[in-house]
């Protein structure tokens, strides 16, 4: 049985994150979020029980709670984590117990790990990395921090993924690929080729299409 845990973030992602937390074993406490107009509410049967990084803070000094970010967008979520690490909050990983982890992979700090996901032997996943429902991360992967794979999500063998790169839904990635950081591939793409950082691409095969913005 894990303790009291605090989600940061209470959209949809955070129902998912607050749902697979209870399948682990954590009593959840509720949510924070930054809008103050959801102060007090219910959200999954759960209370928003404060708002920002001072309030998240202050109720898991009060309660001895860890705390996760649900956030679904990476570069928020990439913002709010920095904060939280550099303010020295407890912060926690969930990992679904209807999930399949290689005893020899490494998950980071503040990753969320959703039912039916399979991370295979030497596996290397960063910190404040979202693997979604029913993805497969196959062996000797690595994944940098901030990272989403979308719900069915696939990775052959030696794929690299860079930070804060979000694969869309269904997407396939051929074995000894290698995704830059930053970028998005866009739902059912099928990526057999390299791709660079800060690119936009879809398809199948993946081709880039555009760009992301750098990073402030």
């Amino acid at each position: 049985m894990n303790g009291p845990l605090v989600v940061f973030g209470c959209g949809g992602h955070g129902k998912v994150v607050a749902d697979a937390a209870k399948a682990a074993g954590y009593r959840v406490l509720g949510f924070v979020d930054h809008d103050a107009r959801r102060l007090g509410s219910s959200v999954f049967g759960l209370t928003v029980l404060a708002t920002g990084v001072d309030g998240a803070l202050d109720v898991c000094r009060a309660e001895r709670a860890e705390l996760v970010v649900a956030v679904g967008d990476n570069r928020n979520r990439a913002k709010i984590f920095a904060e939280l690490v550099a303010r020295q909050a407890p912060l926690t990983t969930v990992v679904h117990p209807r999930s399949v982890i290689a005893e020899s992979a490494q998950i980071g700090t503040g990753t969320v790990v959703f039912a039916g996901v399979v991370v295979n032997p030497d596996a290397v996943i960063g910190a404040n990395v979202i693997l979604n429902t029913g993805t497969t991360v196959d062996h000797d992967n690595w994944l940098g921090d901030h990272a989403h794979l979308s719900p069915g999500v696939h990775l052959g063998g030696c794929v690299r993924v860079g930070a804060g790169t979000h694969l869309g839904v269904g997407v396939s990635v051929r074995n000894n690929i290698t995704i830059g950081s930053w970028s998005v591939v866009g739902v059912g793409a099928a990526v057999v080729k390299h791709l660079p950082d800060h690119v936009v691409a879809y398809g199948t095969p993946a081709v880039a299409v555009g760009s992301t913005p750098a990073l402030l």
